[in-house]
C-alpha cells in the first residue's frame, strides 16, 4: 500500500516490531492522505516523519475506541441548562452588586413588570448558545475531516455563571496540520460570531429610558456607587453601558456598546444577554490564547510546528498573567508539567507537510479574535 503512493527505499520491522517503510523525500500531504484511507480499510493507521535523507512511515494497528455513552452527554447538558437558568434567575433577582436591595431598586426603575423566569431564560439561552455552538464548531470540523469525536460534555457550575463551559473528546488524531488548524479555529470562530449575535440582540431588545427614568437611574447609580466605592457610579454612562455596569469588557463588546450609542442614543442594553455575551467573549479569549492544548495552541502548533508551539505557549502564558488570569495560567502550567505529553501540543500523523497558505492567512483572523476578545480580568 505504501508503494502505491511513494517510492520505497527500504522496509523493515523496528526494534519494537512496528512495520517501518523508508521512502524518498517528496511532497507528501495528498499521497499520505490517500494512504491513510487505504490503511483505514484494513484497521490500520500510520505516521510519517522526516529524516536526514528521506521520509519514514510507520504503520500501527488502529486502537479500538469504546463508543461514547450519549446518556452522559444528555445528562450533563440538562444539568447545565438547570444551573445556568438558576444563575440567570440569581443575576436578575440579586445581581452582582452584593445587594438584593440595589438590584430590586434598579428593576423597579427599568422594567418593574419583567418576568424573572423569562429573564433567566434569556441569559441561559444566550450563554448556552455561545458555549454549545462553539463545541459544535469543533464537532463539525472533526466530522468534515472524518475524525472521531464525542458530542459535547457540558460542565455545570454555580452562580453567577452556572457553568464551567463544555468540551469534546477527540478519539482519533488529525491526519495533518491543516486538519489540526481547522479543529482549533472552528470553535473560537463560531463562538465569537455567536457572541457578537448575542450582544447585538441585547441592543435590539434594550430600552431607551424616559426622562424620568434617566433621572432615577442617575440617582440610583450615585447611591450604588457610594455603597460599592465606585466614584463614577454603577452606571458610568447610560449611553454606552449595559446595566448593571461591569468591568472586564472586551474590545468587541465596547465597540458594540459605542455603536449602540450612535444608532440608538440613550439605549440601555439588556443586561442578561449582554452579560452572557461578556462571558462568551471571555471564554473565547481564554480558548484562543496560543498555549499548550487550548484551541489557540492547536492553531499555533499547526502553523509553527513543535518548536514554534513551545514559544507560542510561553507568550500565551505571559498574556494570561499580564491580563490578570493568574489562576487559569497556573492551571495550564500545572497541566503542562504533569501531563504525559508535557509542553507538547497535539501531534498530527503527518507532521512534515506545512499548513496551507490560506490557513496561514486565517491565522491572522485568529489573532484578530484574540485581540477583540481580550479583556483584563474582572476578578
Amino acid at each position: 500500500m505504501v508503494a502505491s503512493e511513494f517510492q520505497v527505499k527500504d522496509a523493515f520491522l523496528d526494534p519494537y516490531g512496528i512495520p517501518t517503510v523508508q521512502v524518498t523525500q517528496e511532497p507528501a500531504k495528498e499521497k499520505f492522505q490517500r494512504l491513510l484511507e487505504q490503511l483505514h480499510q484494513q484497521g490500520l493507521i500510520a505516521a510519517i516523519r522526516g529524516t536526514t535523507d528521506g521520509l519514514t512511515i510507520k504503520v500501527f494497528q488502529k486502537p479500538h475506541v469504546k463508543p461514547s455513552n450519549k446518556n452522559i452527554n444528555l445528562g450533563l447538558f440538562l444539568a447545565t441548562v438547570a444551573t445556568v437558568f438558576l444563575a440567570g434567575y440569581y443575576l436578575w433577582t440579586s445581581g452582582l452588586f452584593g445587594s438584593q436591595v440595589l438590584q430590586q431598586q434598579l428593576i423597579a426603575i427599568i422594567d418593574p413588570t419583567a418576568n424573572p423566569y423569562l429573564k433567566a431564560g434569556l441569559f441561559a439561552g444566550g450563554l448556552l448558545s455561545i458555549i454549545g455552538l462553539h463545541e459544535f464548531g469543533h464537532k463539525a470540523a472533526a466530522r468534515h475531516h472524518k475524525m472521531d469525536a464525542t458530542l459535547p460534555y457540558f460542565v455545570p457550575g454555580p452562580p453567577p455563571i452556572g457553568t464551567f463551559g463544555a468540551l469534546i473528546s477527540l478519539k482519533s488524531p488529525p491526519a495533518n496540520r491543516d486538519q489540526l488548524f481547522d479543529l482549533g479555529l472552528s470553535g473560537p470562530l463560531v463562538g465569537f460570531v455567536v457572541t457578537v449575535v448575542v450582544a447585538a440582540l441585547s441592543v435590539l431588545i434594550g430600552i431607551v429610558p424616559t426622562a424620568s427614568q434617566a433621572t432615577q437611574l442617575s440617582q440610583w447609580s450615585a447611591t450604588c456607587g457610594a455603597q460599592l466605592g465606585a466614584p463614577n457610579g454603577c452606571i458610568s454612562s447610560i449611553d454606552v453601558s449595559s446595566w448593571p455596569w461591569r468591568q472586564g469588557e472586551s474590545l468587541i463588546l465596547i465597540l458594540i456598546a459605542n455603536l449602540t450609542s450612535l444608532a440608538k442614543p440613550g439605549t440601555l442594553l439588556d443586561g442578561q444577554l449582554f452579560f452572557a455575551a461578556q462571558i462568551g467573549a471571555l471564554l473565547t479569549f481564554l480558548n484562543i490564547v496560543p498555549a499548550w492544548q487550548l484551541d489557540g495552541g492547536h492553531i499555533s502548533r499547526a502553523v509553527f510546528g513543535a518548536n514554534g508551539h513551545r514559544v507560542a505557549s510561553v507568550i500565551g502564558l505571559l498574556v494570561l498573567f499580564f491580563a490578570g488570569y493568574w489562576t487559569f495560567g497556573i492551571l495550564i502550567l500545572a497541566f503542562m508539567f504533569f501531563s504525559r505529553r508535557g509542553f507538547a501540543g497535539v501531534e498530527p500523523l503527518d507532521d512534515i507537510s506545512p499548513v496551507s497558505n490560506s490557513r496561514k492567512l486565517l491565522y491572522i483572523l485568529g489573532l484578530g479574535i484574540l485581540v477583540l476578545t481580550f479583556a483584563f480580568s474582572p476578578f
